[in-house]
């Protein structure tokens, strides 16, 4: 009967079995972790839960706003030379500044970006856009240090998310399933396993909810037994990163600087300083 596209994604992932783990790596950051229907949502109402199409499983959800379209401004805005470089060169904006970031140190050099909040469905806002602790030190405070914070960002914000769904569900979690744009990238997958801990895995096919419609679909009349028939003759693995557990450990204490600060970056907002990135409809700060 279908589902909705983050969970129709998540069996084009392969991710139909308790405790799996993916994040779809889009416009918006989207980590999912499949969990029991019987498990109570947290009472903080910092994570959503919602039905997974596979019986008696929910889905718990973690969302990072923003991500791929902040990127994507990023280079539109300030990139224009590097975007000429990547086309005389017949590459991708994409691959160039990964190429030029790849040696910026972890923390970019003390660059704080703030976007995204981490997950809190409850009352759910964020501070004004920003980038923090820049100098004028252009060796280490350029295109490349900044890109490099914008990735280490979204994997610091989708860490922190998985921790709160950790949290009240429990399950450990070892391995994340990367798909979307991102995962198409070379070091942002690295990244991603640094900053978790965690085996990140991809997929061939990193477009994943077309993918899983197809199963479902194919399930319904009867192209395969069931999903995880249709997942066995479909869904295959491209390629595994490892976590380097020294720099698991720094981008644990970044995790915990990034959180304080982005604490007061809020209250800015609250103060009615700043305007805030987005704001739930109807969220009243007063």
């Amino acid at each position: 009967s279908g589902g909705g596209d983050t969970q129709m994604g998540a069996v084009g992932l392969g991710a139909i079995k308790i405790g799996q783990t993916a994040i779809i790596g889009g416009s918006f950051w989207q980590q999912v972790v499949n969990i029991s229907h019987k498990t109570k949502p947290p009472e903080d109402m910092s994570i959503r839960v919602n039905p997974h199409i596979v019986s008696n499983q929910s889905q718990a959800e973690g969302i990072t706003f923003f991500s791929g379209i902040i990127m994507q401004w990023f280079i539109d805005t300030f990139c224009k030379f590097e975007k000429n470089e990547a086309k005389q060169k017949g590459i991708s904006i994409f691959k160039l500044l990964e190429e030029q970031s790849k040696d910026v140190p972890i923390g970019s050099y003390g660059i704080v970006p703030i976007f995204s909040d981490s997950m809190k469905y409850g009352k759910w806002y964020h501070a004004s856009p920003s980038f923090l602790n820049l100098s004028l030190d252009t060796n280490r405070c350029n295109i490349a240090s900044m890109f490099k914070s914008i990735q280490e960002n979204s994997c610091i914000v989708s860490s922190i998310n998985l921790d709160k769904i950790q949290k009240f569900t429990g399950i450990k979690i070892e391995e994340i399933i990367f798909a979307g744009g991102a995962s198409n990238a070379n070091i942002y997958p690295q990244i991603l396993a640094d900053t978790t801990g965690c085996v990140v895995k991809i997929p061939k096919i990193t477009e994943a909810t077309a993918l899983g419609t197809a199963i479902v679909a194919g399930v319904g009349v009867g192209v395969y037994k069931n999903l995880e028939d249709g997942i066995k003759r479909v869904v295959k693995e491209d390629r595994k990163y490892y976590p380097n557990m020294d720099n698991h450990k720094k981008y644990i204490k970044l995790k915990d600087r990034w959180e304080s600060i982005y604490k007061q970056q809020l209250k800015l907002v609250d103060q009615k300083l700043v305007e805030s990135m987005w704001m739930a409809p109807g969220l009243n700060l007063a």
